[in-house]
């Protein structure tokens, strides 16, 4: 017997029109990929370069890419899990109007939902982007460079710097993006926050938004928020659980 919080949950969803929804790393988790602010994270092991940083010091670009190509292809390895897939049937069902995700695994993409109702909020590694002409391209081929001795791979169309296609600390993140999604959460019928902490910004005032217009809000996430005291209904999860008995997709 599902516990009340699901059915509400439940009763939530299928009463509303299509959701808008926001992911944190605490979807990817139980696909096996790190949180990288948890302790023995990513973070444990390697520093954040800024952006800044990146573009000043030739030792640092050679830092970055080291961290990159020890992490990216094990990210992108990565398969969905029963959360994502929920997340994918949503889709096809026209019960979700926008995915805003924290994450830049590409797992939403595996997991069935079409690019064009995803904003990648924070990039993704599965590509590389020129900071000097804008050229992207896929990023397991500037990988292999690096495979064969290049230590900071440069563009091949003009000569720029190369770096991962996700937003790097100290740098500012697509305006097009945020708009996008503020607007997706003004118009939906229901908001959801997935495995967010709900502490970085801009994405956690997307809760903000979404009660100021009227919003019913749902927050799964292992560990409390911030923002709880402003859903209508608040569960701990696991995601690959309760979230496919709440879509309709168990």
């Amino acid at each position: 017997m599902l516990d009340r919080a699901i059915e509400e949950m439940r009763e939530m969803v299928h009463g509303s029109a299509a959701a808008a929804v926001l992911t944190g790393a605490g979807i990817s988790t139980e696909s096996g990929i790190s949180d990288f602010r948890s302790p023995g994270g990513v973070w444990s092991t390697y520093r954040a370069v800024t952006i800044q940083e990146f573009l000043a010091d030739q030792e640092k670009r050679k830092y970055y890419w080291r961290y990159k190509y020890e992490t990216i292809p094990g990210m992108l390895e990565g398969e969905p899990n029963s959360a994502h897939m929920a997340l994918g049937d949503f889709y096809r069902r026209g019960k979700l109007s926008m995915l805003i995700t924290q994450n830049i695994d590409g797992l939403h993409e595996k997991g069935g939902v079409g690019r064009e109702k995803i904003i990648n909020i924070h990039g993704t590694n599965s590509e590389a982007v020129c900071l000097s002409c804008g050229e992207v391209t896929g990023i397991m081929p500037v990988l292999e460079r690096i495979t064969r001795g290049e230590e900071v791979p440069l563009c091949l169309k003009c000569g720029g710097f190369l770096k991962p296609n996700t937003i790097s600390f100290g740098q500012n993140l697509v305006h097009e993006d945020l708009l996008k999604a503020e607007r997706s959460v003004q118009a939906c019928g229901l908001f959801m926050a997935l495995g967010s902490s709900l502490i970085v910004q801009p994405a956690c005032s997307l809760v903000d938004i979404a009660r100021k217009h009227g919003k019913k809000i749902i927050i799964i996430n292992r560990d409390e928020t911030p923002y709880d005291h402003m859903a209508d209904c608040r569960h701990p999860g696991p995601l690959g659980i309760v979230l496919p008995l709440i879509t309709g997709a168990a």
